[in-house]
C-alpha cells in the first residue's frame, strides 16, 4: 500500500515537475533578452548579437522553416532582443538571420544574407501562445516601423523590390509596398491587420546623380605626352579614385558590357591621347559578378570620343580572367601589340 502511494505521488507531481523545469528555463530563456515597455526598431536587437546555446531554447522558438531544413549552404541564428511583460502573455521581440535567403536572389548575389523581424507571445509558464514574423531586411527588402495608434504593438511598412536585377542596373528600381499593423492581445493573440493594400512604388535614385560634363569626365584622365604607346596607357591615372560611371551615363551607354551588371562593374581611368579628329581614353574595367558564369574578369577598354564631346565607340583591346594562364610579361606584350594595332590603323 505505502509503495502504491509513493507511485501515485510520484504519477501526480511529475507534470509539476516539468511545468516548474520548464519555468526556469523559460526565465533563462529571457534572461537572454532585455525587458522593455514598448516595441520599436531597436526592441528586435543588434545585428550579429546572436545567441549562443539555441538548442537549449528550442522549445520556446519556432521551428526552422521547411525551404531551410537540411540546407548545408544556409547558415541561421537567433538574434537577442527584448520582452514585455503583459497581463496574461509575456511577447519576446527578436531577430531570426540567414546566411542565404533562398528567395530567388542568390544568383545577383555572392551573400543574400537577412533577417526576419518576428514577436512571439507566451504564457507564463512558457508555451508559446502566437508568433508572426512582421517583417524582412535584406538586399531586396527594407521597412520601417512606428507604433500604432491604439494598443501595444508595431506598424509595419515593408518595401521589396520586384526585380533585383534593376538594383545592378542604373535605373529607377519598382518596389512592392505593404502597410500592416501587428497589436498585442490581451490573450496573447497577435492581431494582424492590413492598413495599405498592396501596392508598386518606384524609387527614384537616378535623380539625385549629377551627370558629368565632358570637362569633368576629361579631368578623371592623366594625358599621355609619349611619343610611343605600349601597355603603360592603361596606368591608373589615381592610386584610389575609380571612375564614378553613373555620372557618366550622359556621355557613355551603359550597355558597353552584355555580361556584366553595370553597377558591379568597377571603372578606372587611366591616360588619354588627343589626335586631330577625336580623344581616346584607356579604361580598365574589372567585373566581379558576371551574368553568365562565375569567374571575374578584365577588360582593358579604349573609348573614343569625337572633339565635340560626343561618344563615337569602344574598342576591347585585352580581356583576362581567372580562367587566364598568361603571365604579366606576356599580357603586357599583347596589349601593347594590340594597341599598335588599334592607334596605327
Amino acid at each position: 500500500m505505502k509503495r502504491y502511494k509513493e507511485a501515485l505521488l510520484s504519477f501526480i507531481l511529475l507534470p509539476l515537475t516539468h511545468i516548474c523545469a520548464q519555468e526556469a528555463s523559460f526565465q533563462t530563456f529571457l534572461s537572454e533578452h532585455e525587458k522593455v515597455n514598448g516595441i520599436d526598431s531597436v526592441s528586435f536587437g543588434r545585428a550579429f548579437d546572436l545567441i549562443e546555446d539555441m538548442e537549449r531554447y528550442s522549445d520556446f522558438l519556432p521551428p526552422t522553416e521547411d525551404r531551410y531544413k537540411g540546407n548545408i549552404h544556409v547558415t541561421w541564428g537567433w538574434l537577442r532582443g527584448s520582452y514585455i511583460e503583459g497581463k496574461n502573455y509575456i511577447a519576446v521581440i527578436l531577430q531570426r538571420y540567414y546566411s542565404d535567403f533562398l528567395d530567388g536572389n542568390h544568383r545577383w548575389l555572392m551573400e543574400n544574407e537577412g533577417t526576419d523581424y518576428v514577436i512571439i507571445t507566451y504564457s507564463g509558464e512558457g508555451r508559446m501562445l502566437d508568433c508572426k514574423t512582421v517583417g524582412r531586411s535584406g538586399a531586396a527588402y527594407s521597412l520601417r516601423m512606428s507604433a500604432p495608434k491604439h494598443g501595444l504593438g508595431v506598424v509595419v511598412e515593408q518595401r521589396i523590390v520586384d526585380d533585383y536585377s534593376q538594383r545592378l542596373q542604373y535605373v529607377n528600381p519598382i518596389y512592392t509596398v505593404f502597410a500592416r499593423e501587428y497589436v498585442l492581445k490581451s490573450d496573447g493573440k497577435i492581431k494582424e491587420r492590413e492598413l495599405v493594400a498592396p501596392h508598386k512604388e518606384v524609387v527614384d535614385v537616378m535623380s539625385s546623380v549629377k551627370q558629368f560634363s565632358f570637362d569633368q569626365f576629361l579631368s578623371n584622365f592623366r594625358k599621355w605626352d609619349k611619343p610611343y604607346v605600349d601597355h603603360t596607357l592603361f596606368t591608373p591615372s589615381s592610386d584610389q579614385a575609380d571612375l564614378p560611371f553613373e555620372s557618366c551615363l550622359s556621355l557613355i551607354p551603359d550597355t558597353l558590357d552584355y555580361n556584366c551588371w553595370p553597377r558591379d562593374i568597377q571603372w578606372i581611368p587611366c591616360r588619354y591621347i588627343e589626335t586631330e579628329d577625336a580623344l581616346c581614353f584607356f579604361v580598365i574595367k574589372d567585373c566581379a559578378t558576371p551574368k553568365v558564369g562565375y569567374a571575374p574578369y578584365t577588360d582593358y577598354l579604349v573609348l573614343e570620343f569625337h572633339k565635340d564631346g560626343t561618344f563615337k565607340c569602344a574598342s576591347n583591346i585585352y580581356h583576362t580572367d581567372d580562367d587566364s594562364v598568361v603571365d604579366s610579361t606576356t599580357a603586357d606584350m599583347l596589349i601593347t601589340k594590340a594597341l599598335k594595332e588599334k592607334l596605327h590603323k
